[in-house]
């Protein structure tokens, strides 16, 4: 099939949804798939996102930008409805995708704007059907705090997802939130997991020091990291490596803390540790997107649970017999560190979350 995707995020920036994307194109290229990416401009490659396989149609204007400044960004985010990207609306009209018939459209999220823009990009081309691949949803979206009123969040996002032909949500939460928000859709909302990131890592054990890697923003007012911080100080048994924005903590003779950094040298730090760290959400439907990624890695992963849908969470990442499971507490996290010191690396990527399995049933 000749497939059209369109993101507002390019693929070679360093962000979760450009790994999900590009694990996204590969499975479709393993299906045989004709492929053409509508994207902004992004100057410096951060992944490894390769062109070569497929055609890149750039969205005109300058290189995104990363941050648009702290005080516009909390206005932008407060009243509006869309983020800083809302700029490329402005480009449909000279964005110039190929004269073609695409069988299916895809648009991805974040940022939601990539929803929009498909919207409008589609009154000028030939199109069989619309999949939206969503991420946060914009109604229940925890890092959001509109000044609207919910009922005017609800009507926009209404008016994005009732022109697909399909929607997918990436946990089971999320989609059985959005299809009790919107009944009459409910049966074009799907729940289909993100694809595993099939890199090859070999882990070499360190007998003295569990290496301990948590790699990713943790804002306090939505990921809590206290509870690994005073699980892993001053045990010599284990060495804890934080890198990421957020508080930064004290760095000890055996907890490493960093800012955000490159890809390649947060791969180092991955490649080196025993164990990789993820930590849910304090609240909403959400779970973050490494756990599924790195689940084609021979690491342990470990996922701290917090109380807001605790049982139904355990249960969830229980099921793909892959991931290792605790309450986001100083002891819990203490006892799970411990119990994996020994315990070997003989992990399987479960078939639902290889690329080409995860497409087949995008596709569906």
């Amino acid at each position: 099939m000749n497939i059209l995707l369109v993101t507002l995020f390019s693929l070679e920036r360093n962000t979760s949804v450009a790994i999900s994307n590009i694990n996204i194109t590969k499975g479709l290229l393993a299906l045989g798939h004709k492929l053409t990416w509508v994207m902004p401009h992004w100057a410096q490659c951060e992944t490894v996102f390769d062109a070569s396989e497929v055609r890149v149609v750039r969205i005109p204007g300058q290189d995104q930008p990363r941050d648009v400044g702290m005080i516009r960004n909390r206005i932008r985010s407060h009243f509006g409805m869309l983020d800083f990207t809302r700029s490329y609306l402005q480009q449909v009209r000279n964005t110039h995708v190929p004269d073609e018939y695409y069988d299916v459209v895809i648009s991805t999220s974040d940022p939601k704007t990539s929803h929009v823009f498909t919207k409008r990009l589609l009154r000028h081309i030939r199109y069989g059907r619309w999949i939206q691949h969503w991420g946060d949803p914009l109604l229940d979206d925890i890092t959001r705090n509109f000044w609207w009123p919910r009922w005017c969040v609800k009507c926009y996002e209404w008016n994005i997802l009732r022109k697909a032909e399909k929607v997918v949500y990436v946990t089971p939460f999320t989609c059985d939130a959005q299809r009790k928000a919107y009944p009459k859709m409910a049966n074009k909302f799907a729940f289909i997991p993100l694809p595993a990131d099939m890199c090859s890592t070999h882990t070499v054990p360190h007998p003295d020091q569990l290496r301990v890697a948590y790699l990713g923003d943790y804002n306090p007012a939505f990921r809590n990291l206290n509870p690994l911080y005073k699980a892993c100080a001053g045990v010599d048994s284990v060495y804890l490596t934080i890198a990421g924005h957020g508080p930064q903590y004290n760095t000890l003779s055996n907890v490493k803390v960093l800012s955000r950094i490159p890809q390649e040298q947060a791969l180092k730090i991955e490649n080196d540790a025993d164990v990789i760290f993820c930590v849910c959400n304090k609240r909403g439907t959400q779970i973050p997107g490494k756990i599924m990624y790195k689940a084609s890695s021979d690491k342990h992963i470990l996922i701290a649970v917090e109380r807001e849908l605790h049982d139904e969470m355990c249960r969830f990442f229980e099921s793909f017999g892959r991931f290792l499971v605790c309450d986001n507490t100083p002891e819990s996290i203490s006892t799970a560190l411990q119990s994996l010191r020994h315990h070997p690396h003989d992990y399987v990527t479960p078939d639902c979350l290889l690329p080409i399995n995860v497409v087949k049933e995008l596709l569906q």
